[in-house]
């Protein structure tokens, strides 16, 4: 193992257990270029939460952007442990739709270093895709499928990935005086961005109802994964990065459980689907 494939799974497995594990259950071959992904994003999914102005996390995310759109990206990626994992893996025989989806990912990260929370529940659907669902349709394209329907059914269950890893990391992020909840869920329930930013949300009313949105969202998106698999076959191929909707139901579930309130004990201590995960590799052979 190289050293950039050492930096890399070492990353995911500290920062994106959930993606380490999807990774770990995908064909070796493939596992380093998943990895060196993963790596990647997990760099751009960090930005936000690291700099105190935009145009600082602008900066970092373009570094990116700068490498996967690059002639010659392992010269571009020298010094970087993960950039020239993702070079070496990803990046030497990327299509133009790959790109295009790496470019989308990068950008969704960069939409979010606004300092305004989405204002409806459409754009915080939007974020997601942008990131989460992005990520894994380019994942279910790295690891060979190419077919329309199988790429779309990964594209829904990353979005519906990326709503629920918001809902699960709300309280980390309001510590950081960040806010990613749909305000229109907000203001139906009584409360706005100010008043849950400043700990003033009682019961923590306008928190759960922002949750709940974000639950019933990545609900709809496994739905329409769900009904397109039922539509027509997926490829086999594409089934590593599916198994991300056995996650989602995980979370979703205990979301639920909890009332949608994040700070609930409860979900702190919600074991990987492991059994599950294993189950659906074995089922499949993929």
């Amino acid at each position: 193992m190289t050293r950039g494939a050492e930096t890399c799974a070492d990353l995911v497995r500290r920062q994106d257990r959930d993606r380490y594990l999807l990774a770990m259950l995908a064909p070796p071959e493939r596992r380093p270029a998943l990895l060196a992904l993963y790596a990647m994003a997990t760099e751009a999914a960090r930005v936000p939460g690291l700099v105190s102005e935009p145009m600082l996390g602008v900066i970092r995310l373009q570094y990116w952007r700068d490498l996967v759109t690059a002639d010659d990206p392992a010269a571009a990626a020298r010094g970087n442990p993960v950039a020239e994992a993702l070079a070496a893996t990803v990046l030497v025989d990327v299509d133009t739709a790959g790109r295009a989806l790496l470019v989308e990912h990068l950008e969704g990260w960069g939409a979010d270093l606004a300092p305004e929370a989405p204002p409806d529940e459409a754009a915080a659907r939007r974020q997601a895709a942008a990131t989460a669902g992005a990520l894994a349709e380019a994942s279910a394209r790295l690891l060979g499928a190419r077919e329309a329907d199988s790429l779309t059914v990964a594209r829904h269950v990353g979005t519906a990935w990326g709503l629920v890893a918001v809902a699960r990391a709300t309280p980390g992020l309001l510590a950081h005086g960040r806010l990613r909840l749909p305000l229109d869920a907000l203001r139906a329930a009584g409360r706005d961005a100010r008043t849950v930013l400043a700990g003033a949300d009682a019961e923590r009313i306008g928190i759960r109802a922002g949750v709940a949105a974000l639950v019933a969202l990545a609900d709809t998106e496994l739905a329409a994964a769900t009904a397109a698999v039922r539509g027509g076959p997926v490829e086999r191929a594409a089934r590593p990065a599916l198994r991300q909707a056995v996650q989602a139901r995980r979370i979703l579930a205990a979301l639920r459980r909890a009332g949608c309130d994040p700070f609930d004990g409860r979900l702190a201590r919600v074991p990987p689907p492991l059994t599950a995960l294993v189950w659906d590799r074995l089922r499949w052979g993929a």
